[in-house]
């Protein structure tokens, strides 16, 4: 009998996702390739109000609310511009101003770019951001202030089955997997551009 095809998951999926792949004959194994903890700074300058905020991940935005909470100004009334699906989710949940949506932080910043009123914006990050988003700004004359609020650490696993897929959600994740696994004959599945980038990158097809 042939083995089924076997899906190693860089993220704990909900459960209905793990039941519809299944339901495609798909052996999944799914664990957290990355730890994010959020670490809001003791001292930072305070945020103009007219500030425009950028958001590239979930964690991001649950970060930008609390530092909101600790500089006593309200997060709904700053506009701000974040990456789709999950970020976005969870900015609309929150009720924040958004302003603009891309699929990825290189799409973001021409967003941002096209809109010529802006001069600078708060950029809330992971101590392994990516530069991308403020060197692309920054080279066009906006100035960009970073607030390293959480941290994103790896927490890789060895995978002993055999497996004909990986599913990541991140740069970040890919790192942590080939830490303590091989690429071998798999094929990565990626949300994102720059996902997707960082793994042909590193020499998955």
């Amino acid at each position: 009998m042939k083995k089924p095809f076997h899906i190693v998951s860089t993220k704990v999926l909900n459960p209905e996702l793990v039941q519809c792949l299944k339901s495609y004959g798909l052996r999944v194994t799914q664990y957290d390739f990355i730890k994010k903890t959020i670490r809001i700074p003791e001292k930072m300058a305070s945020i103009s109000p007219h500030s425009v905020i950028v958001l590239t991940s979930k964690t991001a935005v649950l970060a930008w609310i609390e530092i909101s909470k600790a500089q006593s100004k309200p997060a709904i009334k700053f506009p701000v511009y974040c990456l789709a699906m999950a970020t976005q989710t969870t900015a609309r949940e929150h009720g924040l101003n958004i302003m603009g949506v891309a699929p990825d932080a290189a799409s973001l910043a021409e967003l941002i770019l096209k809109d010529t009123a802006i001069k600078s914006i708060t950029f809330v990050c992971s101590n392994l951001r990516r530069n991308d988003l403020p060197k692309k700004l920054k080279s066009r004359g906006i100035q960009v202030a970073e607030i390293e609020a959480y941290k994103t650490e790896p927490t890789p696993i060895k995978i002993n089955q055999p497996y004909q897929g990986v599913l990541f959600f991140s740069p970040s994740a890919v790192d942590s997997f080939l830490s303590l696994n091989s690429i071998g004959s798999s094929v990565a599945f990626c949300l994102g551009k720059t996902t997707a980038d960082h793994s042909r990158g590193v020499g998955f097809s």
